[in-house]
């Protein structure tokens, strides 16, 4: 008796990929939020994440027979890839000490429009009114999630809005948003499919290692971790959201592509809203229902494509 598949074809298997990519990039806060209340500054929290990222994916490589080799072109791409990323996530949290939080990440998440926008005004990608409804539909849910009570202290202490730089922080965040929409963009569109998707994340990790190390170094906030609970928090850190996380993003845009990747990319702060209710003990609000519900019509939608 044969086994039925578990994904009856590529594009299945894809949207596994961008929901499974989400969701754990949406653990962030679980594994680094201790770590930074303990003491750790951000900076800091992302060597960790990305430099120990970068160990784990070593042995992983050697022992399933993959080199490292890459011509120096692709070498240059990663590196162009890598720097969009990196610069979406330190744009993120600077954006945090200029406008509150649920701004901040109401703004960021319109990457899914811009991914959208680009695609079809760049890449001759077809106009669908499906996939544009869903992704309104998911960025309204994510500002319901943003207004929620709790989420102003979700992310790191101290942030909050400096009123003379509010202009700017709005800035800071949309083009987080816009660095996000083109990195998802990069992997599709840089030709770097023939590179082994374990490869490509190795670099990905490395490259953001070394630019976090540097950007610790000029902001004189590199430290040590150093108890057994928060080295097993940055180990946490390392394997769920950036290994996992970034080797199935690239899978999922391989197989489904960048616009279908961004949508689905919602479940990112649904996942972060979760665990601050269950674990930070965040209240469940009306505005968290609501965003919650709206959410999952935007990933129905996506997911349940109507027969043609």
């Amino acid at each position: 008796m044969s086994k039925r598949p578990l994904f009856k074809n590529k594009q299945s298997l894809g949207l596994f990929y961008a929901i499974f990519s989400a969701a754990t990039f949406g653990l962030i806060p679980l594994f680094s939020l201790p770590i930074i209340h303990g003491g750790i500054s951000t900076e800091t929290t992302l060597v960790y994440r990305f430099g120990v990222a970068t160990l784990i994916l070593l042995p992983i490589i050697y022992f399933s027979g993959h080199s490292l080799y890459v011509k120096l072109a692709d070498l240059l791409k990663l590196a162009g890839v890598s720097t969009l990323y990196m610069l979406a996530v330190l744009l993120f949290f600077n954006a945090f000490t200029h406008l509150p939080s649920s701004i901040v990440a109401t703004l960021q998440y319109l990457y899914p429009v811009m991914v959208m926008l680009i695609m079809i005004g760049l890449f001759g990608e077809k106009f669908n009114w499906r996939i544009v409804l869903a992704v309104g539909l998911s960025v309204t849910g994510v500002a319901f999630l943003s207004q929620s009570p709790g989420i102003e202290e979700s992310i790191e202490p101290g942030a909050g809005a400096d009123a003379g730089n509010y202009f700017f922080g709005i800035i800071l965040a949309l083009v987080s948003g816009l660095c996000n929409a083109l990195y998802i963009v990069s992997l599709k569109v840089a030709r770097l499919s023939h590179i082994n998707s374990l490869v490509m994340t190795f670099y990905v990790m490395g490259f953001g290692g070394l630019y976090s190390f540097i950007n610790a170094l000029f902001n004189v906030t590199l430290q040590w971790i150093t108890t057994p609970a928060e080295l097993g928090l940055a180990f946490m850190l390392a394997l769920v959201t950036a290994v996992l996380s970034n080797l199935t993003l690239i899978l999922a845009v391989q197989h489904v592509g960048p616009t279908m990747v961004s949508i689905l990319g919602v479940m990112e702060p649904l996942t972060a809203v979760t665990c601050g209710i269950l674990v930070f003990g965040e209240p469940l609000s009306i505005q968290l229902v609501l965003g919650i519900i709206i959410i999952s019509i935007a990933v129905f939608m996506v997911l349940f494509k109507p027969a043609s």
